[in-house]
């Protein structure tokens, strides 16, 4: 399990290097657009709709990283329970997160196939929506990777004493 979790949290990473630079570009693009309609008279354009797809990159690219850091929700009250008990909940919890993320992985993937057939675009800038679609499904893999880590590791915490 180790080799499993190093290749997943370097995975994890990467998408989060990635993530940084979408929000770097985010920042950059409201700069530019508030800076042009203020100073200059002339906005940005495709302004919005270019921070918007940065955020879809941010966010999504942060997912696993978050909770691999333990940067995630997570009620305290629960984990004062003993064992079995406590190992119970966290595997019921890492099922429901696993459910949750495998159906957002496929939705997100069968979205992207039908982006890409009906050639979907931006109002704007014209600019397909589907890769889109797509890098939110590759970003769920390794949430649902950690989830299934995290299932197996609380149902071995049922049999600890």
């Amino acid at each position: 399990m180790n080799r499993f979790s190093k290749f997943n949290h370097r995975i994890s990473s990467w998408l989060e290097y990635i993530a940084i630079v979408a929000f770097v570009g985010m920042m950059v693009t409201t700069i530019v657009d508030v800076v042009g309609a203020k100073a200059l008279e002339r906005p940005l354009p495709a302004g919005t709709e270019s921070v918007y797809l940065f955020q879809i990159i941010a966010i999504a690219g942060s997912l696993a990283i978050s909770k691999i850091d333990g940067r995630h929700v997570r009620i305290e009250l629960i984990d004062r329970l003993r064992q079995p008990a406590l190992g119970i909940v966290h595997a019921f919890v890492a099922l429901l997160g696993l459910g949750l993320f495998g159906l957002l992985t496929w939705i997100s993937f069968q979205y992207g196939l039908t982006l890409r057939l009906n050639h979907d675009v931006t109002a704007t800038a014209r600019i397909m929506l589907y890769p889109f679609a797509f890098w939110l499904a590759l970003c769920c893999v390794p949430m649902v990777l950690i989830l299934v880590h995290e299932f197996i590791c609380s149902i071995q915490e049922t049999r600890k004493k």
